[in-house]
């Protein structure tokens, strides 16, 4: 009888499902990478300090960035870091907070060396070689019309993985790269393949990039929590407090 007393116990108090986030993550130093058998880098850390605010568990999800856009607007995933906040994305997503200033530029194969000073939108369109990007990137109201220009829009490679996209440059299928600045100077310091990339004086868009939350997660509902958590967060120094 005693043993059954116990075990209604433990069930009466248990949660009936831990609270797990799905955060997307990818190699993309130093915001996010796997290093030590573990996901490493500023983005895991700030999902670790929400999800010890929601008392909830971390389950990272390497998947490339326009499949994890598709897994957002699926629910499929709760998280996603470093998103430009537009109006389509909106329907599908809730942006909580900003957390970074982006600051994409494009970074051109010394085997260009008369490219290398890139410096206006002019002179992009110009650019006689062909341009590697991310599928499901956005780079900003006067480069995204460039890009859907029947005329130019044959310049444009739209690759979905990260890795495989710098390597089309790095290997000489394609001339230039469209890349957030941070991660691009880490790979060069970093990465000695990645020494024929220069950064051009050229910049693409700065603006704010937000953690956005699948309005068909399950975690939707705390939605208010979590904006509150962050807010704590950001008062304790522990969010970056960027501004809008």
């Amino acid at each position: 009888m005693r043993f059954w007393l116990v075990v209604f116990t433990l069930l009466h108090f248990a949660p009936l499902s831990a609270c797990v986030m799905k955060v997307q993550v990818n190699e993309f130093p130093p915001y996010s990478y796997f290093q030590d058998q573990a996901w490493q880098g500023s983005r895991v850390v700030l999902s670790q300090r929400l999800a010890a605010k929601l008392d909830c568990q971390v389950e990272y999800l390497d998947v490339p960035f326009g499949r994890a856009l598709k897994l957002v607007e699926q629910g499929e995933l709760d998280f996603i870091f470093n998103l430009t906040k537009t109006d389509s994305r909106n329907n599908t997503m809730l942006f909580l907070a900003p957390h970074q200033l982006e600051v994409l530029v494009v970074g051109v194969h010394k085997s260009y060396p008369e490219w290398l000073g890139l410096n206006s939108l002019a002179e992009l369109q110009q650019f006689p070689g062909r341009i590697a990007l991310t599928t499901g990137s956005y780079l900003g109201v006067e480069v995204e019309k460039i890009r859907n220009n029947p005329q130019y829009a044959k310049n444009f490679i739209d690759v979905a993985d990260r890795k495989a996209k710098n390597e089309l440059v790095l290997k000489g299928r394609a001339q230039a790269v469209i890349e957030e600045r941070d991660y691009l100077r880490y790979a060069i310091e970093n990465f000695p393949n990645y020494q024929n990339l220069v950064i051009t004086p050229l910049i693409l868009s700065e603006t704010p990039v937000y953690l956005a939350l699948s309005r068909k997660s399950k975690m939707f509902a705390r939605h208010d929590e979590i904006s509150q958590a962050i807010i704590e967060l950001q008062k304790a120094g522990l969010w970056p407090n960027v501004v809008e």
